[in-house]
């Protein structure tokens, strides 16, 4: 942290020291330029029905206290008087400056030869090439005698001006170094756009997204306050000069609760405060549909009110997050203080609660908003510092799991018996695959004598090293009913009072096979399992699928078994799901349909070939290899010869 204070202590050192000496001394008074706004007086009309002719008996003008006059959100007509007395001299300030950027409507009226009064018009209404002297600010062309001045202004947004009697040197003076300093300003918003629109394409982080749309409305929302916006980019259009200030700033909110809420992961934080947070950012868009459809004065007083809202609302969780010492909080708490004192001063400036003046007017955000800006550059960067630490921990973390999987998944290897079953009279195909490093298919089988074979097949619910070490667990319930070798009843039953309370939340389905190739019996009992199939030596296809339920979840469970007697060249076949579920690119399953076609077409085919070809036909049908498959795939394949 103490890194980030020293660099933003520089900038606004620097940002000090040269930036604000030169707009300050543009204001300063250089014996070209008269601050006249306390020799003035004021009346509200607050019908505005009073015709020009009447208003210096009707109206009761009251003096100005302040050299920068601030009315907040005004009512009517405000109308400004200058007695003949007060009159500066016309041939050294022979230029009235209203300076101001948000008036709707400036007229000024002077008498010239008698009592009947000569009206110069400007404002937003008034296009830029019709006004007597274009400019940012409001500019009037007096005559060279004392006259009597009134002034009628008109603006739906907050109303803040100074009265400035000058010249047209100085007024190009002050022109050239404004322009150089916004300049300079606005210039630093686009480079932070575009460098911050490269970055956001480049990591993807919604994040710099959304400060790209703060920072950018923020732009306009400014050179829309400070008259650069009508001036330079719709001198002739009324109703942009209108609603730019509400609706740029809207927008600005808007984009700056969206920021502020993915940067500091808020929903996940604090839910409750997110939905009223998000509510001020719906607001703001609302607020940007008002002015679009003719609410400016309410809009203006919308983007007041919810500026306050939002940075309030912000503080409060800045200091949750300081408080549980989150680091993102840290870092951007300095940027957003300064955003959120700023807004609360600026709101306070608006609605008339602080006196206010041109300087502080317009400064007040460029300053604030600069060191702000740059806050926020730091911050982002420091989360992609974050981000990269995050994704190297990550990173070892998944190796290290790796590493444990392998090891696990050898002990499993290891684990499944290492011979296949010797039974006279019989060919048995085994293959197991697990999926990806773990899987939690296995199984193993008991063979008394050389006639009898118990064959388990079990699948664990899930995967990884739990699933392993419930297949272990699962191996020795199994080991415990060997006594039970003909019944597939019992040894399922068995196993379940075995595991049942040592693998939850977890559960596994099994299927046993008994057969004694010299009765030529086949016993067959499942618990939860995909059903076994037994295909005659006449190629005739049964699907053998006794009731049972899963291994594990209920103390006591039911398995139903089935007798078949079988034949030379008769063919069983055991199988997980990992065959039945698999998939083509199109979403379609391999399923039942699948396996009895392939079974059928493949009647004929050597015993030992029979594993090859399954195999291959599954990686045909899904278009991917086995060792991609996100189940685990296993089948026992017996035929009795």
């Amino acid at each position: 942290m103490k890194p980030i204070l020293s660099k933003f202590t520089l900038l606004f050192t620097l940002y000090s020291l040269l930036v604000i000496p030169i707009f300050a001394d543009a204001n300063e008074d250089m014996g070209e330029r008269l601050v006249f706004t306390k020799e003035f007086t004021y009346w509200i009309d607050t019908k505005s029905n009073t015709p020009v002719d009447s208003v210096l008996t009707t109206g009761k003008f009251q003096a100005i206290d302040d050299e920068f006059a601030n009315f907040g959100f005004l009512k009517g007509t405000l109308w400004l008087r200058l007695d003949p007395n007060q009159f500066p001299d016309p041939t050294k300030f022979p230029l009235l400056l209203v300076q101001a950027h948000n008036i709707d409507l400036v007229e000024l009226y002077h008498k010239h030869e008698g009592d009947s009064f000569i009206v110069s018009k400007s404002g937003h209404i008034q296009p830029m090439f019709q006004r007597e002297i274009p400019h940012r600010n409001f500019v009037f062309r007096l005559g060279h005698q004392k006259e009597t001045i009134l002034i009628a202004i008109k603006s739906d947004i907050s109303l803040q001006f100074s009265l400035v009697f000058t010249n047209q040197r100085n007024l190009q003076r002050e022109d050239y170094v404004t322009q150089w300093v916004y300049g300079l300003f606005f210039g630093s918003l686009g480079i932070i756009i575009l460098y911050n629109l490269a970055i956001a394409f480049f990591v993807r982080d919604k994040s710099y997204f959304y400060y790209i749309g703060y920072v950018l409305f923020f732009g306009l929302g400014q050179l829309s306050l400070l008259g650069f916006f009508g001036y330079f980019f719709v001198p002739n259009s009324y109703y942009w000069k209108r609603v730019g200030i509400p609706v740029f700033f809207s927008l600005c909110l808007f984009f700056f609760v969206l920021f502020t809420a993915n940067f500091l992961k808020i929903k996940a934080r604090l839910p409750r405060t997110t939905r009223f947070y998000f509510l001020l950012g719906a607001f703001s868009l609302f607020n940007v549909c008002i002015a679009l459809f003719g609410g400016v004065a309410e809009a203006s007083i919308g983007v007041s009110w919810l500026s306050v809202s939002i940075c309030l609302t912000l503080f409060g969780i800045l200091i949750w997050g300081l408080k549980k010492r989150i680091r993102s909080f840290y870092y951007i708490s300095i940027a957003f203080f300064l955003l959120l004192l700023t807004c609360v001063i600026y709101g306070m400036l608006k609605f008339g609660i602080l006196p206010s003046n041109s300087f502080l007017e317009e400064m007040l955000f460029p300053i604030a908003s600069l060191a702000d800006i740059t806050l926020f550059a730091f911050a982002l960067a420091d989360r992609i510092q974050l981000l990269r630490q995050e994704k190297d921990l990550a990173l070892a973390q998944v190796t290290s799991l790796r590493r444990e999987r392998k090891i696990s998944r050898d002990i499993l290897m290891q684990s499944l018996p290492k011979t296949s079953p010797n039974v006279k009279n019989l060919q048995i195909q085994i293959y197991i695959q697990p999926m990806k490093d773990v899987g939690g298919d296995f199984y193993e089988y008991h063979s008394p004598n050389p006639y009898e074979l118990g064959i388990v097949l079990c699948d664990v619910s899930g995967h990884g090293i739990p699933a392993s070490l419930i297949s272990a667990m699962g191996k020795v319930a199994f080991t415990t009913q060997k006594d039970s070798i003909s019944s597939p009843k019992q040894v399922l039953e068995g196993m379940n009072r075995v595991l049942f309370g040592n693998c939850s939340p977890q559960y596994v389905t099994a299927s046993y096979l008994y057969l004694n190739s010299s009765t030529k019996i086949w016993r067959f009992g499942r618990a939860g399992h995909p059903s076994a199939f037994l295909q005659r030596s006449s190629g005739e296809i049964i699907k053998v699928h006794p009731k049972g339920k899963i291994i594990g979840v209920f103390p006591e469970i039911q398995i139903d078994e089935t007798t078949y007697p079988v034949l030379p060249k008769d063919r069983i076949l055991l199988l997980s799901d990992g065959v039945l579920e698999c998939f083509d690119p199109k979403g379609n399953m391999f399923g039942d349909t699948g396996l009895i076609e392939f079974l059928k077409t493949n009647r004929e085919l050597p015993n030992h070939l029979f594993k090859g070809k399954l195999i291959q036909t599954l990686e045909s049908f899904s278009n991917r290899e086995i060792k991609d498959w996100e189940d685990d795939l296993t089948f026992i394949f017996l035929e009795l010869v």
